[in-house]
């Protein structure tokens, strides 16, 4: 199924001369016509094409300023493979940006997409968006973040290495951050930034500015040299900074200078496969079959994988809205504007 692409200049251009020929009819003379004899015979309306038949195909909806020749062919592929698997028809449309997507889904033109939290909590706000698959990215469906500290600062550490668990709960381990410096891994990092700074609203825990240090290894960085900030946050339970290559190859002794003082739950779905609510439950069903069937071969993870622009997808996992209910509290919490952040 070939990617569907929009092009605002001819539609400006189609529109103009539609105006043109519109004004001319506008300004020439017509003579009445004159009526003939005879009843009026009736006109029929033309019976409009089901959604999934094959003149009216189940569009789903990509994001890419500029998707690379395997991306274009692994989402065409994937239109194919799902027309295959449910008799439906499908195609698919790609996007600059995530405000043209969801302007299309809201309009009921584009009847699904994958969705990166963020952008699903503001869609789901809306009420563009129905979650309908979470998922399983590099081993897990879920993730969440970690506040860390050099070690030689004096602070108590809420954290237990070895069972991978918090020991307090977050009020108890974290109101020794009260008045002090955070780093953060980037502007728009939701375990970087976003979480913990709304988990310390949350608790009321006041803080200086934070320096924004651009990635979770710069977090990590930053609280082995000192200096910089106080604390750090980073993701967690799908990974750990610490261990990345490009920090012990210079920084062995990392894991006892720099320590986990306290971990969140994990609260931070991954992406997801979301569809428009007034989708027909019988065709919103098949999809998601089909999908859930797809991703149990080696060829469907990895064409899934590429269709989405290399997000590893190992399995997907059917859900429903209220896994994002932590989250969205949080995030409510921190204070961001979610317009800002479409994407993450």
């Amino acid at each position: 199924m070939p990617i569907i692409k929009h092009h605002p200049i001819l539609i400006v251009l189609i529109l103009t001369t539609i105006l043109s020929l519109a004004a001319c009819q506008a300004a020439t003379p017509t003579s009445t016509p004159t009526p003939t004899g005879g009843p009026l015979q009736p006109t029929s309306t033309p019976t409009p094409v089901p959604l999934g038949d094959a003149g009216n195909p189940i569009l789903i909806g990509y994001v890419y300023t500029d998707p690379d020749t395997d991306t274009q062919a692994a989402i065409e592929a994937l239109a194919e493979e799902l027309d295959t698997r449910t008799g439906n028809s499908f195609g698919a449309v790609v996007y600059p940006t995530y405000e043209q997507l969801l302007s299309e889904m809201e309009a009921g033109r584009i009847h699904a997409a994958w969705l990166q939290p963020i952008t699903f909590l503001h869609a789901s706000t809306q009420g563009i968006a129905q979650t309908a698959l979470l998922a399983n990215h590099f081993g897990t469906y879920y993730y969440g973040t970690q506040f860390l500290v050099n070690i030689e600062n004096g602070f108590t550490v809420y954290f237990d290495p070895t069972t991978n668990t918090s020991t307090a709960d977050a009020a108890t381990a974290l109101q020794q951050l009260d008045g002090l410096r955070p780093c953060w891994a980037e502007e728009g990092s939701i375990s970087g930034l976003i979480y913990p700074l709304g988990l310390l609203n949350q608790l009321n825990i006041n803080l200086l500015p934070g320096a924004i240090v651009q990635s979770h290894t710069a977090v990590i960085r930053s609280l082995y040299i000192k200096g910089i900030c106080d604390f750090g946050a980073t993701f967690s339970y799908s990974g750990d900074p610490r261990t990345s290559s490009a920090v012990i190859s210079d920084l062995p002794d990392v894991d006892q200078r720099v320590v986990i003082i306290w971990q969140s739950s994990p609260d931070i779905p991954n992406m997801n496969f979301s569809t428009i609510p007034t989708l027909n439950p019988t065709l919103r069903s098949n999809l998601i079959s089909a999908l859930t069937n797809l991703v149990k071969t080696d060829e469907g993870k990895a064409l899934l994988t590429q269709a989405t622009g290399n997000y590893d997808i190992q399995d997907l996992r059917v859900i429903d809205d209220s896994v994002y209910d932590a989250l969205r509290e949080v995030v409510r919490r921190s204070g961001i504007d979610l317009t800002e952040w479409l994407g993450r």
